[in-house]
């Protein structure tokens, strides 16, 4: 029941009616008993700065952002960690005195692959955007050789010349240099937006083998094309929800200070899945 002491939590983003965060972040309060809601709060590019101040107003415990709003939050935070500050985007915050800006996207997908016992020795990432930037930096962390592959290929070279200058190993190249890769890659993280919206996929299905770990970040209520062709060529599937599922757990430890019950969330989300 809500309270006059319930804290306050919130996802926001321009749409923000699909999210499943919602759903997942009220049942695990429940299960827990915490006074605690989460709601989802549509707010447009040109809303932001009077948002986050209003949240800040209105003594919200901290919040969740997806597109449009991850880049223009790095202007508006008091502090980033590591990952927000590599791929320039902030997909939590947690609000006390001041604003901490998080990026959970690429330690929420390295959790999954590890959960999931995925060999992740040589990992081939298809997108340089904000997603294929954290995930090809986390994996990077993780100890493996990333290559970064994009259709605009000098977007993937920045991001690998940036991991290298970490002191981390990572290759670049365009699309077309695929196949190649794949044949002796240990696992394959897809986070372009392609398969969002439809039945589509930039892998072809014949490149996929069996002793390929396939993650694919884009999660939906049905599968997504890549995710069908790895199972049917017997690869081991990590979809797009499992990634959701662990960056829900970072930030609720973050926000509550108590460990998340990870098996009510996963199956908050399975159910809003049907």
């Amino acid at each position: 029941m809500i309270t006059a002491k319930t804290k306050l939590l919130a996802i926001i983003g321009d749409p923000v009616q699909h999210s499943l965060s919602p759903v997942m972040r009220n049942a695990s309060f429940e299960a827990l008993g915490l006074d605690y809601v989460y709601v989802a709060l549509n707010v447009k590019k040109e809303e932001l700065e009077t948002a986050v101040a209003g949240m800040q107003v209105l003594g919200f415990r901290g919040f969740n952002a997806t597109m449009p709003h991850k880049k223009a939050l790095c202007g508006l935070v008091d502090e980033m960690d590591e990952f927000a500050k590599f791929c320039d985007a902030v997909n939590t915050v947690d609000i006390n005195e001041t604003l901490y800006g998080y990026n959970t996207d690429g330690p929420g997908a390295l959790e999954a692959l590890k959960q999931a016992q995925a060999d992740i020795s040589k990992s081939v990432v298809i997108g340089a955007g904000g997603a294929g930037r954290a995930i090809a930096y986390a994996l990077a962390k993780g100890g493996s050789e990333v290559t970064i592959l994009n259709r605009d290929e000098r977007k993937a070279d920045a991001v690998a010349e940036k991991i290298r200058k970490a002191g981390l190993k990572a290759k670049s190249g365009g699309l077309n240099e695929l196949e190649a890769q794949l044949k002796t890659a240990s696992t394959l993280c897809h986070a372009t937006p392609v398969g969002m919206h439809g039945h589509e996929s930039v892998i072809p299905a014949k490149r996929l083998h069996p002793e390929l770990t396939v993650m694919d970040a884009v999660y939906k209520t049905t599968e997504t094309k890549l995710i069908a062709d790895a199972k049917k060529a017997g690869c081991q599937i990590v979809p797009g929800w499992k990634m959701l599922l662990h960056q829900g757990q970072l930030s609720f430890e973050r926000w509550t200070g108590k460990k998340a019950p990870m098996d009510v969330m996963e199956q908050a989300l399975k159910e809003a899945m049907k």
